[in-house]
């Protein structure tokens, strides 16, 4: 089977970019869009031009959120495509993703350095830098692309509007908010923190559509390891080659907010503890059909803060 198309299709604030960045600098594969590592081309059915290889490389397209698309997940190219789904911590998952959207119009040295490290980062693929003057807007393009051009406006208004709630809420505000908003309403928010923090719907979407063996989950950091790394390549790519570690670093961590990173053991996340400690159990069941099944999850780092201390 010749490889064609590749996607990293979740989940978000779990390495991927490094990872998808490390697939292009290695000559693995090319963006799919050059320049873009998140096209969201099949988030909707407007017809896209066909991409034309520059090189006998597989396309990839690292959107995350079609993982948490069905409609997206059935527009993808069905024959020789490999899927990535990759798993971190659920609860320091949600708090990056938390800070990511909080730094949004905040004008300091240390976000600045943020940005600039996705440009440092990408400078040998091509991609083009983030800037943190325009970041909402990059945001909300991509809520736009999941929805028809006539209703581009509306959706901006609740983007936005989303993007303010998160501004003006701690932590526990926001995901008391959005259990609440799933609960009513059967769908997470724009901008959710904790959406993609469940990962049992995401791969079951993916597995509607395709073989167990065109998945592989995996924690990114297992990467670290080189024969990690070999048995990555040929799961994915068919190929056998040395590659270099990749350079997964999380570094919104390195960013000062107006509140304290919580303590994820506090007796005040046991109900939402169990309810991805349920998830979590019901997606390993799932992961190991898959083709490298756990092989290189770090199982401990996803079981920990499940277990209330």
């Amino acid at each position: 089977m010749t490889i064609k198309n590749v996607f990293i299709a979740g989940m978000a604030k779990c390495g991927t970019t490094a990872l998808s960045e490390w697939m292009v600098v290695n000559g693995l594969a090319e963006d799919r869009v050059p320049g873009e590592k998140e096209p969201y081309l099949f988030s909707n059915d407007e017809a896209h031009p066909a991409r034309l290889r520059s090189a006998d490389l597989p396309l990839l397209d690292a959107s995350v959120g079609y993982a948490n698309n069905p409609a997206a997940v059935q527009r993808l190219p069905e024959r020789d495509t490999r899927l990535v789904l990759c798993l971190r911590n659920q609860f320091d998952r949600m708090w990056s993703t938390y800070k990511m959207f909080k730094i949004d119009r905040m004008d300091t040295p240390q976000v600045q350095d943020y940005f600039l490290s996705f440009q440092e980062q990408g400078s040998s693929t091509g991609r083009k830098p983030r800037d943190a003057h325009d970041f909402s807007d990059f945001l909300i393009d991509i809520c736009r692309k999941h929805y028809p051009r006539r209703s581009h406006l509306i959706v901006e208004g609740y983007a936005r509007q989303e993007l303010e709630h998160i501004r003006t809420h701690t932590f526990m505000q926001r995901l008391e908010y959005e259990l609440a908003f799933y609960l009513s309403r059967r769908h997470f928010p724009f901008f959710s923190a904790l959406s993609s923090s469940f990962y049992y719907t995401p791969l079951k979407t993916l597995l509607t559509k395709y073989l167990p063996s065109d998945i592989a989950v995996i924690s990114v950091h297992q990467l670290a390891d080189a024969d990690a790394r070999r048995r990555f390549v040929d799961a994915v790519f068919e190929k056998s080659v040395d590659t270099p570690p990749v350079p997964v670093v999380f570094t919104s961590s390195e960013i000062a907010i107006d509140e304290a990173r919580p303590d994820f053991n506090d007796r005040a996340f046991d109900t939402l503890r169990a309810c991805l400690r349920y998830d979590l159990v019901q997606a390993r069941g799932l992961i190991a059909t898959t083709r490298l099944g756990d092989s290189l999850l770090d199982n401990a780092e996803l079981d920990r803060y499940l277990v209330a201390t």
